[in-house]
């Protein structure tokens, strides 16, 4: 069952609410510490409310999404975070006489501790884990977009936040998230 309801005036909201039966998943046997494909035998039901709204003040935006999500799940093979929050707050203006459009701006990410999924590199598969709790930590990105004519550019300064919140950060059990990246493109149409 899903709900949604778009506004520009107000929040967009939507709501969706799924019953998952028979779910199949990987899971690392006790004995022997392998990870092996599992069946669920009961059902999962899991809820999703999202809220996205943009604030506009001159050329200034704050784009807004949060999302909650709620799991019922007996056997507790189906985790996720209970709250993702994205968050970007940017200047967008067509700049030097109209000659470029600019966007540049921070971005900010997070998402609550909960038992993350582990990875296996020999299966290239995650795998249920229910013995550590990982996330619950802020990422920063900062970003410059521009355009001139057919050409677009583009910096993007990813997790630069990382050397000032601490290093106890993970996309998986025993992997760490990467470290504060530096990402540049330019992507240049030939043809229009």
């Amino acid at each position: 069952m899903a709900f949604a309801v778009k506004s520009n005036k107000y929040v967009s909201l939507s709501v969706d609410l799924s019953t998952i039966n028979d779910y199949v998943y990987f899971a690392k046997e006790t004995t022997t510490n392998l990870v092996k494909p599992v069946q669920n035998d009961k059902s999962i039901t899991y809820l999703r409310v999202k809220a996205e709204k943009e604030f506009k003040y001159g050329n200034f935006r704050l784009n807004n999404t949060v999302m909650y999500q709620n799991v019922q799940d007996e056997n507790q093979v189906f985790n996720v975070p209970q709250v993702i929050s994205r968050n970007t707050l940017y200047y967008a203006n067509h700049v030097f006489k109209k000659a470029m459009y600019l966007q540049t701006g921070i971005t900010f990410n997070y998402f609550t501790e909960y038992n993350m999924n582990g990875y296996d590199p020999l299966l290239s598969e995650f795998y249920t884990q229910n013995d550590q709790k990982l996330g619950g930590f802020p990422r920063l990105d900062f970003f410059v977009n521009a355009k001139i004519r057919q050409t677009r550019i583009y910096l993007k300064a990813e997790h630069f936040n990382a050397a000032f919140t601490g290093y106890d950060y993970y996309s998986a059990p025993n992997y760490p998230y990467r470290d504060f990246t530096i990402r540049f493109g330019v992507v240049w149409n030939f043809f229009l």
